[in-house]
């Protein structure tokens, strides 16, 4: 098992062992990493915002951009009609329960006018609910919202035009909260309409009742309701805002996700096909989403480099790294090389000649495609493919020779092009190959057999400007083709068989394989036979077509991407093909942030340059807005083309019951993973963190504003005071805890881990906000006493307008359980209707009986609840005897009082309300927290897209070399003084049987001898080696050509000296590996040698890193005369490293092409020998 590395990523590829192509990829959740102990990412400290790309102004919360904000509008229509319908319906519910209390209680004999009134407003409230869900409601959403608001208003006001009223105070009191609330939450209105509407209609509603009561015109009750008015006013703009800040918020959120689940589909289409031109597809899903050595961990080093750790072996025991490699029959393989090309690269510049090598390759890869071959890859001026692998092809020869003919054409071309003299000499040769990749690392798909080692035969065998074919490929083609025969080559795929060879210099015995000799023919193809030439003539002329295109093809090229020219030769044709979205395989280095997407305003960092730079006269200002716009625009398309999640601006995934989250692992976060959730983090309103901090500074507030009317009108007893002192407290020790969640964020958690933990779970995190949200109804409750209730000054109903604003305030903390919230709320209130219907008090009043006769006129008594004493009087009525008169007393509390069924009504529909408001407060809690889930997870998503891109990148090209690449989409260079090696397991052909499994698990040692040798590359000490690649069983290497990493050294030539010890570190690792590998030894030669090299990417879509030059080539001439289990360098190298070194003197040694060379063996590192 193996975890993906790279920053944020959490995935799990599991490899099945015995079958090369069986992979297992889990992603695991962040609840999942988060239970271990593992969060992901971190947040950024900053200013405080509302919201990403908030304008700034916190009275009318919006975008800086109006396009957002016009969307943002559009795209919470049916959240906002949704919201202006539960409005209606509550104020229909509302009216239907008044019209009943006024039908049944006909409190005065002007009762039917309410009643009438009620159902009026009934009927409007359901046209309104009916408008709502036509169309033409958008073009008039304020329009509706002012023509219910003022009537709401106008309906309450006006029952004060009624010498009587059938409704109290109280009840009165009760409806304009009511309203004043619904101003905020669900009428839709901005809050410069609110605010102003709702002060004005609080005034004017007081001013009424102090009018109309004279007990109301005490100082004492006009200040206190006007600071119960101040208090549900400050609760409303709360709400309002914050239900602002998390639609901005969650706008944004969702529409970055979307672009980066666009931008991941690209990044996706290109990663593709990147890995595609490294490997055939059945090969790179096996490999795509994984890498390689799952047995090794990373550890950080100090100077910040992964160094990568592997459980030790025992020696004689041997555990096998994953290996894909499959065998496959029939398929044709064809080498090509460049006759001249070591003259045609003498008297050229490196960009010059990796320019030249572009064009010539790029059309070989277009001829690849058309002839339905596979390139394998290219070896300096080597190019080689094959045909049916890994897919099975019945004409794999036909299309190996095709390629042939068509590659000799194609360089004819290039020659009249680019005015050169070269040509190719072309092998092929048809049998069964292993395919796969080797090693860890710089890694490439590539084919391994005896049958591959003879197609390199028939090529270096061929001649100039001719396809050489062997024998077994004859027999498939004769009669398609003109052939002449050639010489006849070693047949490598006879039969071995095992001997023991005894050592008589190390006294030991060793297995070795022999072999016997036989030969093939071959041939080379003069022609196409007639009757079937015809068939072949598209492909062989498609050589000059690869470079003759259209002008409107040209044209439509230089529209779509920059050409990319080397003395007019333009490689366009291979860009053009193989571009994703117009997105070329080069631009994959950097094409975005390594966030994945751009967070908050840093989408405009252009902007942010030139703060400093009065906006109102700099002339770059409208460019910006435009590029701004530009963006937003694209955000927009992104999200109109993204229908399926429409309806997560309003409604997020969760169960329309509970409200949990219909993701358990996104539930468990949200739950119990409080510090190390992405919107906790956040510098913004929305984090809990910012948010915790403003609910309870208004809950502080709102106790204070209570506790001040309590003390202005109720008696100031010792329990009043000592309640409020505690519950003073208590919201003083959750603001300091709150407050320290700022200054801290997660880090509090890693300073107080066990206090953090507890305070931060998910049941005491909704326990203490219960305890605070009950602290004023709490405080309110203390100053119940007999004294209040038998109170003749109607502080008994200041009493009720206490607890019904203490009840509102349920409706903040809007981040808990809105269940729990809401019941405990509703029996908050039901505390007050039992003490409305419990006489718990010993009430006395006169029974002065009046014996005065009484006529109608003398019975004119008016019944109002306006002196809400509900005068019930029981009349027992004689005409001729006196009338008793029996008052019911006027205190509410008594226990008697009539009034209390009209409080009962206004306590369930207030409880009603905060149901309503709490419910919809969680939704767009969740709501909110749902987007930050997943932009945490399309963040982290495109973070593990991009790091395999960068790692896979980074195994085809140096990351220092890639830094050019996204610049300039190509890279060549010239190097001095670079070291380079070659190191070759010499004897790897006699350890090599194809007679067992096709030789697959000869090359499953090889892989992991390979991968021993890339494990030293995570060493301190070699950070200046480089593998450059794998031939077969040779490890070459080079040193010096990280110009940054190479300035670095306080030696000028530590690289190479680094490279040196990395060879005999090589040598080492073949030691031991012989140690563990049966009874055979494998034989390491390595050839040294440093001087000047050209570096460069070659391709436009399959590109492949290399180096060139007489250095390399006498490197491995080094390699290839050294002698057994030695180092071999030149004698020009020899002055180089033998400062810390020791050598000796081998002798002047034959090299082709150079003569003889004086050459030495490396001995040992000379004591004491230091260059770091």
């Amino acid at each position: 098992m193996a975890s993906n590395g790279g920053s944020g990523e959490n995935s799990v590829v599991r490899y099945d062992g015995t079958n090369a192509e069986s992979v297992h990829v889990e992603l695991q959740s962040p609840a999942k990493n988060r239970a271990k102990g593992t969060t992901v990412g971190q947040g950024k400290r900053g200013s405080l915002v509302l919201f990403d790309r908030a304008s700034g102004s916190w009275w009318n919360p919006k975008f800086d951009s109006p396009i957002l904000e016009v969307e943002l509008r559009e795209r919470y229509f049916p959240y906002t009609r949704r919201r202006f319908q539960y409005a209606l319906i509550y104020v229909m519910l509302a009216c239907v329960c008044w019209s009943i209390f006024f039908g049944c209680a006909q409190l005065s004999s002007r009762w039917l006018y309410f009643l009438v009134g009620a159902l009026i407003l009934a009927v409007v409230a359901f046209i309104l609910f009916i408008f709502t869900h036509f169309k033409v409601y958008q073009k008039f959403v304020l329009p509706t919202s002012l023509i219910l608001s003022f009537l709401l208003c106008g309906l309450l006001l006006s029952s004060f035009t009624f010498d009587e009223s059938d409704v109290s105070p109280v009840g009165t009191f009760a409806g304009s909260l009511e309203i004043v609330l619904l101003f905020y939450t669900f009428i839709p209105m901005p809050l410069f309409i609110s605010v102003p509407m709702g002060a004005l209609f609080s005034i004017t509603y007081e001013g009424l009742v102090a009018y109309r009561y004279d007990q109301m015109k005490n100082i004492e009750f006009v200040v206190g309701k006007l600071l119960l008015h101040l208090c549900l006013h400050l609760l409303g703009i709360h709400i309002f805002i914050i239900t602002q800040v998390r639609q901005h918020s969650n706008f944004w959120k969702v529409g970055q996700s979307v672009m980066a689940r666009k931008e991941l589909d690209i990044e996706k289409k290109v990663k593709e096909r990147m890995i595609h031109s490294l490997m055939p597809r059945s090969v790179a899903d096996a490999v795509r989403k994984a890498r390689p050595d799952k047995e090794e961990t990373d550890e950080e080093m100090a100077d910040g480099r992964k160094k990568r750790t592997k459980s030790k072996r025992a020696k004689g025991e041997i555990i096998f790294r994953s290996f894909n490699m499959s065998q496959m029959d029939n398929v044709s393989i064809l080498f090509a090389d460049i006759v001249g090309f070591t003259k045609m690269s003498s008297n050229k510049t490196a960009e010059h000649l990796v320019g030249l090598l572009n064009d010539l390759f790029g059309r070989f890869d277009e001829l690849c495609n058309k002839a339905n071959c596979e390139k394998i890859s290219t070896l300096g001026d080597c190019y080689y493919c094959v045909a049916g692998c890994p897919e099975p092809q019945p004409d794999h020869a036909e299309c190996c020779v095709k390629m042939g003919l068509g590659m000799i054409k194609a360089i004819k071309q290039f020659d009249e092009d680019n005015k050169e003299s070269v040509d190719m000499r072309v092998g092929v040769h048809t049998g069964t190959v292993l395919c796969g990749i080797v090693g860890t690392r710089r890694f490439k798909f590539d084919v391994w057999s005896n049958d591959v080692t003879l197609a390199n035969i028939m090529e270096s065998t061929g001649k100039p400007g001719m396809v050489h074919i062997s024998e077994a490929s004859y027999e498939l083609l004769k009669d398609k083709y003109d052939v002449e025969q050639g010489e006849d080559v070693e047949d490598l795929r006879t039969f071995k068989k095992l001997i023991e060879y005894f050592d008589a210099s190390q006294s030991s015995f060793t297995i070795k394989h022999e072999q016997e000799s036989k030969v093939i023919k071959t041939f080379f193809i003069t022609g196409i036979k007639a009757d079937w030439k015809g068939d072949a003539e598209e492909l062989n002329n498609s050589a000059k077509r690869t470079t003759d295109f259209s002008d409107n093809d040209v044209a439509q090229d230089q529209k779509d991407e920059t050409a990319v020219t080397i003395d007019g030769a333009s490689n366009n044709h291979m860009q053009r093909e193989n571009s994703v979205n117009n997105v070329l395989p080069t631009d994959l280095l950097s094409r975005r942030h390594s966030t994945g997407f751009l967070e908050g305003n840093d989408a405009d960092k252009l902007d942010d340059k030139d703060d400093n730079v009065d906006q109102s006269t700099n002339p770059l200002n409208d460019s910006r807005n435009a590029r701004r716009d530009l963006k937003d625009r694209e955000m927009i398309d992104m999200l109109n083309s993204d229908k399926a999640n429409a309806e997560f601006f309003y409604m997020p995934p969760v169960d329309k019951l509970t409200l949990a989250f219909t993701d358990p692992d996104l539930e468990e976060d949200y739950r119990n993973h409080y510090f190390d959730s992405q919107l906790f983090r956040e510098e913004s309103v929305a984090s809990p963190r910012y948010h915790s901090f403003i609910e309870m500074i208004l809950s502080l507030i709102l106790l204070l504003l209570i506790t001040v009317c309590s003390f202005l009108v109720f008696y100031r007893s010792v329990v009043f005071i000592v309640v409020f002192v505690l519950c003073l407290v208590l919201e003083l020790l959750v603001l300091i805890d709150i407050a320290t969640d700022l200054k801290l964020g997660g880090g509090k958690k890693e300073r107080c881990i066990g206090f953090a933990e507890c305070m931060s779970s998910w049941r005491m995190r909704n326990f203490i906000g219960v305890l605070m949200a009950i602290l004023p109804a709490l405080t309110v409750y203390s100053n119940m006493s007999c004294e209040l209730a038998e109170d003749d000054y109607w502080r008994d109903r200041f009493f009720c307008f206490c607890i019904i604003v203490s009840l509102l305030n349920f409706c903040n903390f809007s981040m808990l359980i809105s269940g729990l919230k809401s019941l405990v709320a509703t029996l908050v209130g039901i505390i007050l209707l039992v003490l409305l219907n419990v006489a718990f008090c010993d009430f006395s009043w006169d029974l002065a009986t009046t014996t005065a006769p009484l006529n109608s006129s003398a019975l004119n008594f008016t019944t109002t609840t306006a002196a809400p004493v509900l005068s019930t009087v029981v009349v027992l009525m004689n005409t001729t005897t006196p009338m008793h008169i029996t008052p019911v007393p006027d205190h509410i509390f008594s226990g008697k009082n009539a009034l209390r069924f009209e409080i009962i009504l206004d306590i369930l529909l207030i409880l009603v309300l905060t149901w309503f408001l709490n419910r919809e407060f969680e939704i767009s809690y969740r709501l909110s927290f749902h987007g930050s889930a997943v932009a945490e997870s399309d963040t982290v998503q495109m973070q593990e897209n991009k790091d395999q891109a960068d790692w896979l990148l980074h195994n085809i090209i140096p990351e220092h070399v890639s830094d050019v690449v996204k610049r300039t989409s190509k890279y060549s260079k010239n190097h001095k003084d670079v070291g380079v090696i070659f190191a070759t397991i010499v004897n790897f052909n006699e350890f090599y049987d194809e007679g067992y499994e096709g030789g697959r698990e000869y090359l499953r040692v090889l892989n992991e001898l390979v991968s021993d040798y890339e494990e030293l590359l995570d060493r301190k000490c070699f950070k200046d080696v480089e593998k450059i690649k794998t031939i077969s069983s040779t490890f070459m290497a080079a040193s010096g050509l990280n110009v940054p990493s190479r300035l670095a050294n306080k030696h000028p030539n530590a690289h190479l000296f680094g490279l040196m010890d990395f060879a005999v570190e090589l040598q080492k690792v073949v030691a031991n590996f012989n140690e563990s590998i049966f009874n055979f030894n494998f034989i390491l030669n390595i050839g040294y040698n440093f001087g000047e090299v050209t570096a460069g990417v070659i391709g436009t879509t399959k590109l492949l890193y290399d180096i060139w030059g007489d250095t390399v080539n006498i490197a491995s001439r080094m390699y290839s005369t050294g002698e057994p289990d030695r180092i071999q360098v030149p004698e020009g190298t020899l002055s180089k490293l033998e400062e810390m070194f020791e050598f000796e003197y081998r002798g002047e040694i034959f090299v082709k092409g150079k003569g003889d060379m004086k050459c030495y063996l490396q001995k040992a590192k000379r004591a004491g020998a230091k260059w770091e």
